[in-house]
């Protein structure tokens, strides 16, 4: 073989491999977006990953997946995500009951939440409620903790969370009382098990349970779980007003994608996500839900969740939580 025969055949290799790299690198910053979510439907964080779906699709005119992957305190859901292919496809919007709560409730987990992902950016952060079914005899959180330090271990609280359940032990170790809990698959159903009365009370995104609250509802919000009153819901008192001064849990909003993502399709993702929250749909959200803003990204969000594992921990420890 001529040596300018064999120097063509040689280029025209390393072309080649340059267009397949080309092709590859371009295929990570263009594919249609899946946003997969470790909790159920009807959800304040599925409804948010829709809004901000819907967004992302007017911007790129391709359509965007949201997959509910409920069950098992988010292992399902997440866990897909951590296995599946690094190619800028897959985003996991979750919260911090998966990525720092579970790290400290369960022994053994089956993914973890920071080596198998890369933080992309924060979506919110907002509290939860204490609610009961309207036709409980109870108008307080101090009628509640009164009627469970009467009869220690028959009231219950769901479950569907790591949220969910550190709100609920929380709530035990500062009323002093004896809660029984009841896991629920997700929220949706803890929601339609309080309304069916097969549970005592949840602690729960309002977001989730406005529908049910209004005059006339079959629920009722006692309080809020944040430092504050939630802003939609502004005759709902906190916790802490409601004898309870010691008593804060919220949670937040976030979106992972599996590690060894590509740089250029998470900074994508991340443009794509920033722009749909500012968007009016996300916006009136949030506003309505009484959800606070949170707008960290990239490192800064991978510091944030750092700090809040080790913060996480020091309350758990101190409320004598162990993890199961």
């Amino acid at each position: 073989m001529s040596p300018i025969l064999t120097f063509l055949r040689a280029l025209s290799t390393v072309l080649l491999l340059l267009a397949a790299g080309l092709a590859h690198g371009q295929g990570a910053t263009d594919r249609p977006l899946r946003l997969v979510l470790p909790f159920g439907a009807g959800t304040s964080t599925d409804q948010l990953a829709r809004i901000l779906a819907e967004a992302i699709t007017a911007e790129t005119r391709q359509p965007v997946v949201v997959e509910n992957r409920p069950g098992a305190e988010g292992f399902i859901g997440v866990q897909a995500v951590a296995t599946a292919p690094a190619d800028g496809s897959t985003v996991l919007v979750s919260s911090n009951s998966t990525h720092v709560l579970n790290l400290h409730l369960y022994r053994k987990l089956p993914y973890d939440p920071v080596k198998d992902f890369v933080p992309v950016r924060t979506l919110g952060q907002a509290a939860l409620g204490i609610t009961v079914n309207a036709e409980s005899p109870w108008r307080s959180v101090q009628e509640l903790a009164a009627a469970a330090r009467r009869e220690p271990g028959r009231l219950t609280f769901a479950s569907a969370t790591a949220v969910t359940r550190l709100a609920g032990e929380m709530f035990r170790q500062a009323a002093g009382v004896d809660l029984l809990n009841v896991p629920y698959k997700s929220n949706t159903l803890s929601v339609n098990g309080l309304i069916g009365r097969e549970i005592d009370v949840i602690f729960v995104d309002p977001v989730q349970v406005l529908q049910h609250t209004r005059p006339g509802g079959r629920l009722r919000l006692l309080a809020v779980t944040g430092p504050a009153r939630n802003t939609a819901l502004p005759e709902v008192p906190t916790v802490r007003e409601s004898g309870f001064p010691d008593y804060v849990t919220t949670f937040w909003y976030g979106a992972w994608m599996p590690a060894g993502t590509p740089a250029a399709a998470l900074a994508r993702v991340d443009g794509l996500l920033g722009r749909a929250m500012a968007s009016p749909a996300a916006q009136a959200f949030l506003r309505n839900g009484g959800i606070e803003p949170l707008d960290l990204s990239g490192e800064a969000f991978a510091a944030f969740q750092a700090t809040e594992i080790a913060r996480v921990g020091r309350v758990l420890k101190a409320a004598g939580i162990e993890p199961q």
